[in-house]
């Protein structure tokens, strides 16, 4: 038992005999000294629990005091700390919420600090680039790692932004909830000239140049890639397919895209323009303004465009044979020139292709496309490996 629980028993074991000595009072003949000495005692006993418990309580309310008043000169000592961070900071909930924006935020955004507070941090970004925003935020909470990457924003009154996003997600304990953490860099003329610097002498490095001091965005496989007109993608790792689907629903490939290949939101003509990751795809990502901001960077990528548009111009001329059998050949020495890795005995395809999508290349029935891989393969001019791969022996298709 506590002291407060016994101090509590106490005072009600008084009180029931102040009640028995007050209903006393008009028969004094009642009263023996003995009992009005208990009270007195009992009284005396009372009051010092009382002094005691004064004090303590006096003790712990200081100690509140105290514990508030530090609370107070850290909360000013972080708020300080955040307003002077050189950058712009944010923090949201995990659904994007502003609870913390720090003057260069504000001015970022044209609006005060407390405007900011509780904004859905997606209302400033343009509606066409909402998707990959909440997608790629979601991707920061569920992988639990600092995470960088470009988006457009639209500030109050003002022209877009392009902004470089590092955000980090950070668990609180004690409120059992989560917040992120933004710091957001605007991607002007500056920190384009920073991330490609001009050199006279760089025309064996292009390959470096686009990549240096890039954010890289991940996609799984199977994932697709939001295609935007202020976007230009580059692979850095992996392999994606651009597709389109007819009036039938019946899909139309439209290019492999492989290592160091631009690939972007396509025609307009075209009702249906998708990407798709073939294999787990690490991307850079480039926006139109900065292609047009810096010519340097626009030279880097026009050629790697034009070598895009002669592959898309191969399928073309491979949907365009009559013979089904030649167009699965040229269909063969296209991917044997653009994903083929020499192994011994032939070239081995580094991405596994189902019929069906082999099928869909040649513009015919995945039955036509089985029958005639296992003619290719009694005459052995191909094989299957054990992860089912094509190879292309050594013989011509």
């Amino acid at each position: 038992m506590n002291s407060s629980e016994s101090f509590g028993r106490q005072l009600g074991a008084l009180h029931s005999r102040l009640e028995k000595l007050y209903a006393n009072l008009d028969q004094p003949t009642a009263l023996s000294t003995e009992a009005v000495d208990s009270v007195w005692k009992d009284l005396g006993i009372a009051a010092e629990e009382l002094q005691v418990a004064n004090e303590e309580l006096s003790q712990q309310s200081d100690h509140i005091a105290q514990m508030l008043q530090d609370a107070s000169v850290q909360h000013r000592y972080y708020q300080n700390l955040i307003n002077h961070i050189p950058e712009a900071y944010l923090t949201t909930t995990l659904e994007g919420k502003i609870q913390e924006a720090n003057p260069i935020a504000a001015g970022l955004f044209n609006l005060p600090q407390s405007m900011l507070i509780g904004k859905p941090l997606v209302t400033f970004v343009p509606p066409e680039q909402r998707m990959l925003f909440r997608t790629e935020m979601l991707r920061v909470a569920q992988e639990n790692r600092p995470y960088t990457w470009s988006c457009w924003f639209q500030p109050q009154s003002l022209t877009p932004i392009h902004l470089t996003l590092t955000v980090s997600a950070a668990a609180h304990v004690q409120q059992e909830q989560s917040s992120l953490h933004w710091i957001l860099r605007e991607a002007n003329e500056a920190w384009i000239k920073s991330s490609f610097p001009q050199q006279e002498n760089f025309a064996n490095e292009d390959d470096r140049e686009l990549t240096i001091d890039r954010p890289i965005l991940r996609y799984s496989k199977g994932e697709a890639i939001p295609l935007t007109p202020q976007n230009l993608w580059l692979v850095h790792e992996g392999l994606v397919k651009l597709h389109t689907l007819t009036e039938e629903n019946e899909e139309v490939l439209l290019g492999l895209i492989g290592s160091l290949m631009p690939f972007g939101s396509g025609s307009s003509f075209l009702p249906v323009y998708q990407a798709t990751a073939m294999t787990d795809v690490q991307l850079l990502q480039f926006s139109t303004a900065e292609v047009k901001t810096y010519p340097h960077l626009a030279r880097l990528i026009l050629p790697k465009l034009n070598d895009r548009f002669q592959q898309m111009e191969s399928l073309l001329s491979i949907a365009g044979q009559r013979r089904v059998r030649q167009r699965l050949y040229l269909l063969l020495r296209l991917l044997k020139q653009e994903i083929g890795e020499p192994i011994a005995g032939g070239v081995r395809l580094k991405l596994r292709l189902t019929h069906e999508e082999i099928a869909s290349a040649c513009c015919t029935s995945r039955v036509t496309i089985t029958r005639l891989l296992g003619e290719l393969q009694r005459q052995q001019r191909i094989a299957i490996d054990s992860r089912f791969h094509i190879v292309i022996l050594n013989s011509e298709l």
